[in-house]
């Protein structure tokens, strides 16, 4: 494996083509803005199962009176067809999911499953 670049101001860090990347762990996590309370989940790794653990997870964790919004980014895991169906059964749950911009950044598109 070459060595890793140096770093310049301003620049993040850099590899170099042969690079590999070991590994990787996905963190699903839920916050609660008024008290700070976070409900996490680290899974090995990024598959439609894992997603609906956690929102069973949160669901078995958050009263029922309040609304959850989940905000999903740069994950397609939402679009399944399992995860639909887990969001029909959930109505009180609304799913906001970013999509790109012209410039690559993300924005929230409330209430939309999609």
């Amino acid at each position: 494996m070459a060595p890793i670049l140096p770093l310049m101001p301003g620049v993040p860090q850099r590899r170099t083509h042969d690079y590999k990347r070991n590994g990787i762990t996905n963190l699903y996590a839920a916050l609660d803005v008024a008290s700070g309370n976070v409900i996490a989940n680290v899974t090995a790794r990024h598959r439609a199962e894992d997603f609906i653990r956690f929102l069973n997870l949160v669901n078995r964790n958050v009263p029922d009176h309040l609304d959850v919004h989940l905000i999903v980014d740069n994950s397609s895991t939402h679009k399944t067809p399992a995860v639909q169906r887990w969001l029909v059964r959930h109505p009180a749950s609304a799913c906001t999911s970013p999509r790109p911009t012209a410039r690559g950044s993300t924005s929230s598109n409330a209430g939309s499953p999609n």
